[in-house]
This record gives C-alpha cells, structure tokens and sequence, in this order.
C-alpha cells in the first residue's frame, strides 16, 4: 500500500466555537468561508466521542438535522471482530445514540445484533446501561427488489432496516481482503442475509474473496437499496490488512469522520490510511450509480481540532 502524502494534507487553525479547525481541500487548500451543505467531510479528533461528538455535527446543521424528536434512529454498527482496528469502537455508536436521545429521538435500533460483550468495552458502559438496555436489534428479514442493478437484483434486509425513519452508518475504515477496503459502502453488508451476502461474493454462492469485480458491483448495487442519511466512521485504529477479520498491521489517524456522501468518505478515508481508491473497484462501480463524489481532489474537508 501507499503511504499517505503528507504534501496534500494543508493545514491551517481558525477559531470556530472554542476549537481550532482547518479547512482543506485535497489537496488545495481552501481559504474561502463554505457552508456546512457545500462539506464532504468533517474530521475530529477520536480522543472523547462522549464529549466531542457534536461538534462533528455542527457544522452539518446539528444532530437535530438529521434526528428530529419521536422519529426512530437505526445505526448500523461493525461489531462482529475482536482484533482493534478492525471493528467499530462502541465508543463511537453510544456517543452518537445518546446524542441522538438527547435530540429526542424515539426508539434506537441496532440493525445487525452486536457480539457478546462488545458494549462492556465502551468507557462509557456504565452510564450508557439504561440506553443500552433500550436498543432494539434486526430480526425478522424481507426481500427488497433492486431494479437498477447490474450484478444484484434483490436482497434480503433487516425489514426493520427499510422502517426506520433515519439511517445513521458507524463502520471502521480497514482492509479487506475481498474488495481492498471496507468503510461505509462495504459495510451495508450487514444489513443483509447471509444468503445475500453469500451470492454477492460469487453467483454460485461459494463464499470466496477471489471474484473482486463481482463482489465490488454487488455491494454497489445493494447500496441502491438505501442510502445513509448520516455517515460516521472511525478512523480510530484501523486495519491495513488481513481484513475484515484480523489481526494484522495497524494505523492510528485517531480521528472520527462524518458525511452525507458514503462515496466521499469512503475515498476520504481510503486515503487517510494509505489505500489508493483507484485501487478499490467499488469505488468506481458506486461512481456508475452515481452514488457520491468519488473525486478524492475535489473533497471539501472540515478538519476541526479540539
């Protein structure tokens, strides 16, 4: 892989409600004022997601853009892997729940259920029991037909998946060995059935990472499906190979991402950790749906430091 060139990461510090912020382009910088709509990404440091995470939100109009009081919040979490790096930190999804509870959100649902004792890892797992205590997990499964794609034609969800009123993506940036690179478009795998996920690796439905291209327009496809309405990943610790399970080798950029574009973060964060997107063909199989910007000099980048 790659490493990351620093030359393209421009920096520069400006007040903005109590913390320092750099606004960038990659790789220009960009210097004039841009409105939270015109953002690809915002970036804030991983360190206190309990205490931080709004600030994420901010520029994006607030956690209350997005999660308006009574409506249900699903979150879509990567939970199954134990080896860091290679899983989402609870951290992060119990930050944005509470976040979302405080907006007044109605129930919160956790799409794929969590492993054992993935919540206990949290430093914030005793103040957040009751709320965990709440969460609502998938279940039951229902065919979505998919007309506009190429290589997946449906697929079996989580119904509850297509009846939440918000959408909120929590994956981790990592490695796979089956498509290069797993971030938010990779991950709406967990919303669907092992059969799905099955036939979306090889059309014979043998469960094998040597049929790139088609796994890459499966996932592509299946993004078709439903689109986040919020996206936030961590780029905490992430895996640099032997994905999606580990262990293998790690980078730590310790930031948390956030966007409404899955394309955009995605790239965004393939680069911050050393992946080249031209090497990631569902980047550009998602490019043909027209699924987001994939255009990694193009992003507008809001890099807020706390």
């Amino acid at each position: 892989m790659k490493p990351i060139n620093r030359r393209n990461f421009l920096r520069s510090t400006a007040a903005l409600g109590g913390a320092a912020f750099g606004l960038s382009m990659l790789p220009k910088f960009l210097r004039a004022g841009i409105s939270g709509d015109q953002l690809d990404i915002i970036s804030i440091p991983a360190k206190e997601p309990m205490l931080h995470i709004s600030k994420l939100m901010d520029p994006l109009g607030g956690i209350g853009s997005f999660v308006k009081p009574g409506k249900s919040v699903g979150l879509l979490v990567n939970s199954p892997w134990v080896h860091p790096g290679y899983y989402t930190h609870p951290d992060i999804p119990l930050s944005l729940m509470k976040l979302c509870k405080d907006a007044g959100a109605g129930d919160i649902i956790c799409y794929k259920p969590v492993r054992d004792r993935y919540w206990e890892e949290s430093r914030y797992y005793e103040e957040m029991k009751p709320l965990i205590q709440e969460i609502i997990y998938g279940d039951a499964r229902t065919t979505v037909e998919i007309p506009q794609g190429k290589l997946l034609k449906s697929a079996d969800v989580y119904t509850i998946f297509m009846e939440t009123d918000v959408f909120i993506n929590v994956p981790v940036a990592k490695h796979h060995n089956g498509t290069n690179y797993s971030g938010t478009l990779k991950g709406l795998m967990g919303v669907s059935s092992r059969n799905t996920n099955r036939y979306m690796h090889s059309p014979d439905g043998e469960y094998t990472y040597d049929k790139e291209e088609y796994l890459s327009g499966c996932i592509a496809d299946l993004n078709l499906v439903r689109q986040a309405d919020l996206s936030v990943i961590d780029a905490t610790v992430c895996g640099l190979n032997n994905g999606p399970r580990g262990p293998g080798d790690t980078s730590r950029p310790e930031r948390i991402l956030a966007g409404t574009d899955p394309l955009a973060l995605d790239v965004y964060a393939a680069n911050l950790i050393g992946i080249e997107a031209a090497d990631i063909l569902t980047f550009q199989k998602a490019k043909e749906h027209g699924l987001g910007n994939g255009d990694l000099n193009s992003l507008k980048v809001l890099k807020l430091e706390i």
